[in-house]
């Protein structure tokens, strides 16, 4: 089963797919995680870190979190319900990973959206 990702504001708004890719709530492809904590765009660009249910900004700003993440959060905003499964798209091509990203540490919510952090359409 996929875990649903909630933004700053509590909606349900993606999952991890078998543990290497994010799926919006709409069935897109979003972005990869890589060497299991590292995430990565579409098109391979470094762009945060997934640890204990949180996903972080390269500033350690939060941009979601699981149900399970409260312990890691400064603050848990009142949750929407779990939409049902999206369809789940066909993995897209694998791009090459453009150098690491290390783990940028704990910060408070980030200012960005999840359509920002991703840089691609929901």
């Amino acid at each position: 089963m996929n875990e649903w990702y909630f933004d700053r504001y509590g909606q349900a708004s993606f999952i991890v797919v078998d543990n290497e890719r994010f799926v919006s709530k709409y069935g897109r492809n979003l972005g990869w995680v890589h060497q299991g904590k590292q995430v990565f765009s579409l098109t391979g660009q470094p762009l945060g870190w997934l640890e204990k249910g949180v996903l972080r900004d390269r500033k350690g700003g939060i941009i979601a979190f699981t149900r399970w993440a409260g312990n890691w959060l400064p603050s848990v905003p009142g949750m929407s319900g779990e939409p049902a499964s999206p369809s789940i798209p066909g993995p897209p091509a694998r791009p090459g990973f453009s150098g690491t990203i290390t783990d940028p540490g704990s910060g408070s919510w980030a200012g960005k959206s999840i359509r920002d952090f991703f840089g691609a359409d929901l």
